[in-house]
C-alpha cells in the first residue's frame, strides 16, 4: 500500500512551551521558522539561566527532530518529562523518536503515558496502532485505530492503518470496506483512492483498480507511481497503446524512473514492437544496471528479432545480476532450445524450478524435454507432479500415457488415456481404442 507519513509529530504544539522568557520566545520564533541552529542557541542561553526549564528542552528537542538528531532529541523529551511529568507532547515526540530508532516497545510505553494524560486524543492511539501493527499485534492495532477513529471521525490517516492492518492479517476485503468507508467521508482523500486500487489488484479486479487509479490521477496528475501502475492494469486489460501513453507521461514527470521505462517495454511486447523494446530495456538499465528483468525482456526482443547470441548475453546478465530471478533461466532455457543445446536447456529449467517449485509451465516445459531425451522416468515425476495440482487438465493424462507406452507400462498408459478421454482429450480416446483392450 502507498506509503504515508504514518507518525504524526506534534512539533508546532508550542502553546504549552511559550513562557515570558525573551530567549525563549525569541527561540520558538526561529524555531516556527524553521530556523532551527539559531534557535538552538537561543534556547541554550535559557537552559543555562534555568537548568530545569522544562519547556526550554521540549523546544531544543523539537528543533534536533527536525535535524534529524534523534539521540539528543531523545535526551532533551527525557529531561523535560522529569522537570514536567505532564508535558504530554513531549511522551508523543519521544514515542515518535523511539519508534524512527526501532525502538517500539519503549515508544508503546511512551504513548501510554500520553493516553493517560491525553485520553481523548486521536493522533496518540493511531500512533500506539501503527507500532502495534508494526509488532504484528494485529487486534491491539485495530482497536486503537478504532478508539482514534471514535475521537475523530475525519481522521484519515487512521483509516487508512486500519486498512494497512487489515491487509496484513490477509484480510483485503476488509481492507476494501474501511478505505471505501473514508472515501465517503473525504471524497478527495487521494491516498485512498491508490491504496484501494492496490488491493483490488491484488484481487484481481483491475476494472474497478483502473476506476481508483484514474481517480487517484484526477486529483494527483503529476504521481509517476500511479501513472505506472494504472499502466501495467492497463497492459493486463489489454490496453496497450494507453498504457504506453501513462508511462511516456511519467517518463516526462521523472525521466529517472526505471520502472517506467520498463514498464512501457511490457506494453509494447504485447504488440510486437520490438525495437522499442530494446531502446526502452537499454535506457531503463543505464537508470539500474542490475535490473535483471529488463535484461529478461531485453534477451526475448533481441530473441525475436533473431539476435540469438545478444539475447543469450542478455539472459547470462539476467542470472549474473539476480540468480534468484527465475525468469531468466527460463528465457535462457527457450534460447539454448533454438541452439539445439537441450542438456543446457534442462540445466536452466532445473535451476528455475529451485526458485518456484510448483510452477506449472516450468515443470511441463522440463517434462517434453525429459522424454525427448529418453528421461522417462523424470518426465513421469514432472507430469505427475502437475497432475497433483491440476488434475482436470485433459492433455496431461495424455502426455503422461505417452511417456508410460514409451516405457511400455503399457496398464498405466491406458488409466491416463482413459482419464483423458473422460476429460475430453479426442486423440487420447483413439490412442486407448488403439492401444488399450
Amino acid at each position: 500500500m502507498k506509503k504515508v507519513s504514518l507518525i504524526v509529530l506534534f512539533l508546532f504544539s508550542l502553546a504549552s512551551v511559550y513562557s515570558q522568557v525573551d530567549a525563549l520566545k525569541e527561540g520558538n520564533s526561529l524555531l516556527a521558522e524553521k530556523k532551527y541552529d539559531e534557535a538552538i542557541k537561543k534556547f541554550d542561553a535559557v537552559i543555562k539561566a534555568d537548568n530545569k526549564n522544562a519547556n526550554a528542552y521540549y523546544s531544543r528537542a523539537v528543533c534536533y527532530t527536525y535535524l534529524k538528531n534523534r539521540m539528543d532529541a531523545i535526551a532533551d523529551y527525557t529531561r523535560a518529562i522529569y522537570y514536567n511529568p505532564k508535558l504530554t507532547d513531549a511522551y508523543i515526540n519521544r514515542g515518535a523518536a523511539m519508534s524512527e530508532m526501532q525502538k517500539y516497545d519503549d515508544a508503546i510505553n511512551d504513548f501510554n503515558e500520553a493516553i493517560k494524560l491525553a485520553p481523548g486524543k486521536a493522533e496518540i492511539y493511531n500512533n500506539r496502532g501503527y507500532l502495534y501493527n508494526i509488532k504484528k499485534k494485529y487486534d491491539l492495532a485495530i482497536q486503537d485505530f478504532d478508539k482514534a477513529i471514535s475521537l475523530n471521525k475525519k481522521y484519515s490517516m487512521a483509516y487508512i492503518n486500519k486498512a494497512y492492518a487489515w491487509n496484513d492479517m490477509g484480510s483485503d476485503s476488509i481492507a476494501i470496506y474501511v478505505l471505501s468507508e473514508l472515501i465517503k467521508i473525504n471524497p478527495d482523500y487521494a491516498t485512498a483512492y491508490f491504496n484501494r486500487a492496490l488491493l483490488y489488484k491484488n484481487k484481481l479486479d483491475n476494472k474497478n483498480a483502473l476506476k481508483d487509479y484514474n481517480k487517484f490521477i484526477e486529483l494527483e496528475p503529476y504521481d509517476v507511481d500511479a501513472l505506472i501502475n494504472r499502466a501495467e492494469i492497463k497492459d493486463a486489460l489489454g490496453n496497450h497503446v494507453s498504457a504506453i501513453e501513462d508511462c511516456s507521461r511519467a517518463i516526462d514527470i521523472d525521466p529517472s524512473s526505471f520502472k517506467a521505462f520498463y514498464t512501457r517495454a511490457l506494453a509494447e511486447y504485447d504488440l510486437k514492437q520490438y525495437q522499442n523494446i530494446l531502446l526502452d530495456c537499454t535506457a531503463a538499465l543505464k537508470l539500474k544496471p542490475d535490473y535483471a528483468e529488463a535484461l529478461t525482456l531485453r534477451g526475448n526482443a533481441n530473441d525475436f528479432l533473431g539476435n540469438y547470441i545478444e539475447a543469450l548475453k542478455d539472459y547470462n546478465l539476467a542470472v549474473e545480476k539476480n540468480s534468484q530471478y527465475f525468469d531468466a533461466y527460463h528465457q535462457r532455457a527457450i534460447a539454448e532450445l533454438k541452439k539445439e543445446n537441450v542438456v543446457c536447456a534442462l540445466s536452466d529449467l532445473t535451476r528455475a524450478l529451485k526458485i518456484q517449485p510448483e510452477n506449472i509451465e516450468l515443470l511441463e516445459a522440463r517434462a517434453v524435454l525429459w522424454k525427448a531425451t529418453k528421461n522417462y522416468f523424470d518426465a513421469i515425476q514432472d507430469y505427475t507432479a502437475i497432475i497433483n495440482v491440476n488434475g482436470n487438465d485433459a492433455h496431461l493424462f495424455t502426455a503422461r500415457g505417452d511417456v508410460f507406452m514409451l516405457m511400455n507400462k503399457k496398464d498405466n498408459a491406458c488409466l491416463d488415456y482413459k482419464r483423458a478421454d473422460e476429460l475430453g482429450d479426442g486423440a487420447a480416446k483413439s490412442k486407448r481404442l488403439f492401444n488399450c483392450k
